[in-house]
């Protein structure tokens, strides 16, 4: 009998106690003790204690403390699921899809790169170098010779030198440098990809990485953490701090716990059992957190990235020439032999492809127009709007990544001591921690946590003023001291009995 009854009350079914509790939250105002909710559902006290971290964690909850000590979860936004449901579902399909298209379409998009950008641009340069080969045949025969060699020989000596050095840098550390060399530096087409695509995120395994950061520190701290603790290592505001130890509580099996003066601490016993001996050290300091990298627009150097606008810049000029004179002048022909009536001008190039296309295409103009015109000009237009919006949004994100590492210096500004915080005091220590208005964002931090901790502020002079946190304090005395009296020796996991491998 003893054994059905554990088993009944130990192995439940989650969603089916998740919902009675949800129940009981809407019908309680969405607020409740774990005594309520065992009263209200008739549930085993171990099925409620651990299906209530499941219902925090999905429904964005919150706890707070009363003066008799009971701790009392509640739901500021209502009773609405964040994690599951059809909303939540469609918009993590819509990530998952726009993530997968964006790297199909960014594939596509690096083959085109390597036609267009290398291919129109030798194309236009071979037309254009044919065009002065004919403008200066054309020239000596008219008898124009002294005219044909300073400026078209001028001319032809500029392409050849463009192609050349377009050869070199494109080819570079490939094809034109020696085998020493080629090992040295950045492939050229990885500096072009970047320039349009941007570089892999450098945070791209930032919350493992802050998982491990705050494990360590719990765990180094007699398995124990409070939210202002939590704020200063991961610089996020109260609301997400408490939406992130839900997560925690729900993952690593930790408690909620109420210490004697009232305050809410959170207790990970599972954390504490190791074969080594953790003892209390503070390796693991808020004094210094890990902070995100901002992300570059790309790690090439300047220089290389302008000579990528410039040869887009070839195209989308040569693109324009070709698209405009197919629009405006589609029946001009250049006349070979009659230098009366020759004309080499700046629309010479375009009627010298047009008449040497006139034999073997039936609508030259149409033919030039779209392949040499409105093709290049879409690539070129795409080339250079594609990293004009990754850069906005790359703006964006950084100062995103700024505001958060400069919340943990403020927020460890205060813990470090909460009676006398001067918000005028507090300046960012790099660029990584400096966003725009970067007083203005100090001063608004300190008063959204004031406001939460009902601090007390005092005008000591202009636009200075001095709080203290009278409340944070008071919970980072009643911290340490609930550290203290945790044994450490109980989660030791004792001399080895049995080992497989003997």
């Amino acid at each position: 009998m003893v054994g059905t009854m554990t088993k009944k009350v130990y192995d439940f079914k989650m969603d089916q106690v998740k919902n009675s509790l949800v129940k009981v939250f809407k019908k309680s105002r969405n607020e409740s003790t774990v005594s309520d909710l065992i009263t209200k559902t008739g549930l085993p006290k171990y099925q409620v204690e651990q299906a209530v971290k499941v219902v925090s964690d999905e429904y964005r909850g919150h706890m707070k403390a009363t003066e008799s000590g009971e701790l009392v979860y509640y739901f500021p936004n209502g009773m609405h699921n964040q994690v599951k449901g059809f909303v939540p579902a469609f918009k993590r399909f819509m990530k998952g899809f726009f993530a997968v298209t964006g790297k199909i379409l960014a594939f596509l998009f690096k083959i085109w790169i390597v036609v267009m950008l290398v291919g129109y641009f030798i194309l236009f340069v071979l037309i254009l170098l044919a065009a002065l080969a004919a403008a200066l045949g054309l020239s000596f025969a008219g008898g124009n010779r002294s005219r044909g060699r300073s400026s078209k020989g001028g001319m032809f000596f500029l392409v050849i030198r463009l192609f050349q050095l377009f050869a070199r840098i494109w080819f570079y550390g490939q094809i034109l440098k020696g085998p020493q060399e080629r090992n040295k530096g950045r492939p050229l087409h990885k500096s072009v990809f970047s320039f349009v695509f941007g570089e892999p995120d450098p945070n791209e395994e930032w919350d493992t990485e802050e998982k491990k950061h705050v494990l360590a520190y719990i765990r180094s701290h007699k398995g124990v953490i409070n939210i202002d603790e939590l704020m200063a290592m991961t610089g996020r505001n109260h609301t997400d701090a408490q939406n992130l130890i839900n997560r925690y509580l729900l993952e690593y099996e930790g408690s909620p716990e109420v210490t004697e003066d009232g305050t809410i601490v959170f207790f990970f016993p599972e954390l504490l059992k190791s074969a080594s001996d953790i003892g209390s050290s503070q390796a693991t300091s808020l004094m210094n957190p890990k902070t995100k990298e901002l992300i570059p627009f790309n790690y090439s150097p300047k220089k290389t990235n302008r000579w990528i606008g410039f040869f887009n810049g070839f195209n989308l000029v040569f693109g324009s020439y070709f698209a405009y004179f197919a629009a405006f002048e589609p029946t001009l022909r250049m006349v070979m032999l009659d230098k009366e009536t020759l004309l080499i001008d700046f629309a010479f190039v375009y009627r010298f492809l047009n008449s040497g296309l006139h034999d073997i295409a039936a609508n030259p103009p149409l033919l030039i127009g779209i392949a040499l015109g409105i093709v290049p000009l879409a690539f070129s237009f795409l080339f250079y709007l594609i990293p004009i919006i990754r850069n906005s949004l790359r703006k964006r994100k950084n100062e995103k990544i700024k505001q958060e590492n400069l919340r943990k210096q403020i927020y460890r500004t205060i813990l470090a001591n909460p009676a006398a915080v001067v918000s005028s005091a507090i300046s960012p220590a790099g660029e990584g921690e400096t966003p725009k208005n970067s007083g203005g964002f100090i001063r608004k931090t300190i008063d959204e946590l004031a406001a939460v901790k009902q601090a007390d502020v005092e005008a000591i002079a202009a636009d200075r003023y001095s709080y203290n946190f009278k409340e944070i304090e008071r919970e980072l005395k009643d911290l340490v001291k609930y550290r203290s009296m945790v044994d450490l020796s109980k989660y030791n996991v004792g001399e080895t009995v049995f080992d497989s491998g003997a």
